[in-house]
């Protein structure tokens, strides 16, 4: 608890802002369709890469900026013709990869840069497929690789969210499991 009170403390801005992002977080699992999901994960994005600069945590800062442009992109498939292009979730991975190595190299993140960037990559292709039951199941893995850097950041409502986002998982596929499938789904 010591802990705790020292992050709280230490750095009141960023568990602050990281506050906001908890919250659009977990409302975003509750989507019923990937464009929601993504769309809402464009905003958690945002806030969550200004709580982990703020803490210092370049790696996750990074992601979680690519992560909302890729939310804002992925939001808009099947809208508009250039968001449908099937280059993007290719695109987004290689960004990552190019993030971490610079942050690995760069700012010194060491092995939880692995975490994050493996989080991310997977999300990008969660959020692509148009198969929502598929994609919920690739992001309780996305979460659990998150829950390990925000411990590793000292990221308390990053830790929060994710336990939360566990829940509300596992919450939006028993929900699955009890009614048929949405027509986003093959």
């Amino acid at each position: 608890m010591n802990e705790l009170v020292r992050l709280a403390v230490e750095h009141p801005v960023a568990q602050g802002v990281g506050l906001a992002a908890l919250v659009m977080t977990v409302l975003s699992y509750q989507a019923r369709t990937t464009r929601g999901i993504a769309l809402r994960q464009a905003i958690g994005s945002f806030f969550w890469a200004a709580h982990m600069f703020l803490l210092g945590a370049w790696a996750g800062g990074l992601m979680n900026l690519l992560g909302s442009v890729r939310g804002s992109v992925y939001s808009q498939r099947g809208q508009r013709a250039w968001a449908s292009r099937p280059f993007w979730p290719w695109l987004f991975g290689a960004l990552c990869v190019g993030a971490a190595a610079w942050s690995g190299l760069a700012q010194g993140e060491g092995p939880r840069l692995f975490l994050s960037g493996s989080a991310q990559c997977l999300g990008c292709y969660a959020l692509w497929t148009p198969r929502v039951r598929f994609a919920r199941w690739l992001l309780v893995l996305v979460s659990l690789l998150w829950l390990a850097y925000d411990v590793a950041s000292g990221s308390i409502p990053g830790t929060v969210c994710e336990l939360f986002g566990q829940i509300s998982l596992y919450v939006a596929i028993a929900r699955d499991r009890r009614t048929p499938q949405h027509p986003d789904t093959p």
